[in-house]
C-alpha cells in the first residue's frame, strides 16, 4: 500500500472520529472508566498485598522456655533454630530481660507486680523469638521443634494464635486476587461491547459513502481500514484519559494510605510510576487489540463486505 492510501484512511479515519464526535467521546469516556476500574482493581490488589507483606514482617512465634533451664540450653536451641534453612532470624531474650518486659507491660496493675516481689525468684524462662523468611514456614518450623529434643525444655509455643492469623491472611490474599480476576474481566467485557457498538453506529452512519466506495472500486479491507484506525484512537485517546485520571486519584488516596502504614513509607504514586510502562503499556495493548476485535466483528457482521 502506498503512502497516498495511508493518508487517506488516516484522513477517513479521522473525518469519522469527528463527524460522531459526542459518540466518540462517550466511547473513549467508557474505555477510560474502564481502565480507570481496572486501574482500581490494581491499586487494591498493591494495598492489599504490601498490608499483607507489613502483617506478614509482624508475625514471629515465641518459645517460651521453662524457668528452670540454663542460658547454655536455651543458646544450643537458638543454634539449632537458626541452622534451618526456613529460619530468618532468632532473637533471644534472657530471663532477667523477659522479666522486665513483664513489669513493664504490668506496671498499672499493682496486685502482679507485689506478688513478683512477694515470689522473690523469677518465674520466667528465656524466650526465643523466631521468625520465618515465609509465613507458610511456620507450620513446619514448629513440627521440627515439637519433635526435636529441645520440645521437652519449652514451656509453650504462641503459635496456636498465630496460626489463625496467618489462615485468615492467606484467605484475604487469595479472595482479592479472585475478586480482581473477574472484576477486570467483566470490564474488558464491557469495554468491547462499547467499542463494537460505536463501531457499528459508525458503520450504519457511512453506509452510503460505503456504497459509493464499492461501486468505484475500493478493496475490502481499504473500506475496513478507517474503521480500525478509528478504533485505535479510541484506544489510545481512553488510555491517556485514563492516566490523566489515575494520577490525581493515587494523590488523593495516598494521605490514607500514609495513614494506614504510619511509617512503613509506601507510595503508590512512586509504584505507579516505576510500573508506568508496564500497566499502562499492557492496558493500551490490550485495549487496542479489544477494540480491533471488536471493530473487526462489527465490520463483518454489518458491513457484509
Amino acid at each position: 500500500m502506498n503512502v497516498a492510501a495511508l493518508i487517506q484512511i488516516f484522513t477517513f479515519a479521522w473525518q469519522g472520529f469527528w463527524r460522531n464526535i459526542w459518540l466518540s467521546i462517550v466511547t473513549i469516556t467508557i474505555i477510560a472508566l474502564a481502565l480507570f476500574s481496572v486501574n482500581f482493581l490494581i491499586i487494591l490488589n498493591v494495598v492489599t498485598a504490601t498490608a499483607i507483606d507489613v502483617i506478614k514482617n509482624k508475625v514471629d512465634v515465641s518459645l517460651y522456655f521453662r524457668p528452670e533451664i540454663t542460658e547454655t540450653q536455651v543458646l544450643e536451641a537458638q543454634t539449632f533454630l537458626s541452622a534451618l534453612a526456613q529460619i530468618e532470624t532468632t532473637t533471644y531474650i534472657s530471663q532477667q530481660d523477659a522479666l522486665q518486659a513483664f513489669r513493664q507491660r504490668h506496671q498499672q496493675d499493682q496486685t502482679i507486680i507485689a506478688s513478683l516481689d512477694e515470689l522473690g525468684d523469677n518465674p520466667l524462662g528465656a524466650t526465643l523469638i523466631v521468625k520465618a523468611k515465609q509465613i507458610e514456614d511456620y507450620p513446619e518450623i514448629i513440627s521440627v521443634v515439637t519433635n526435636s529434643k529441645y520440645n521437652d525444655l519449652i514451656l509453650d509455643k504462641n503459635f496456636a494464635d498465630n496460626q489463625v492469623y496467618i489462615e485468615k491472611i492467606k484467605n484475604v490474599s487469595d479472595n482479592v486476587n479472585k475478586i480482581g480476576f473477574a472484576a477486570a474481566g467483566i470490564f474488558i467485557l464491557i469495554a468491547g461491547l462499547i467499542v463494537f457498538n460505536t463501531i457499528r453506529v459508525a458503520i450504519y452512519t457511512h453506509r452510503e459513502e460505503i456504497g459509493i466506495m464499492k461501486l468505484v472500486g475500493a478493496t475490502n479491507w481499504f473500506i475496513r481500514s478507517p474503521f480500525i484506525v478509528e478504533s485505535f484512537f479510541y484506544a489510545i485517546l481512553g488510555t491517556v484519559l485514563a492516566v490523566a485520571v489515575v494520577f490525581p486519584a493515587l494523590n488523593v488516596v495516598q494521605p490514607y494510605i500514609d495513614a494506614f502504614f504510619l511509617a512503613e513509607g509506601f507510595s503508590l504514586r512512586d509504584y505507579f510510576m516505576s510500573h508506568f510502562l508496564a500497566i499502562f503499556g499492557i492496558e493500551l495493548l490490550i485495549t487496542i487489540l479489544l477494540n480491533v476485535s471488536s471493530s473487526s466483528i462489527a465490520i463483518r457482521r454489518y458491513l457484509r463486505v
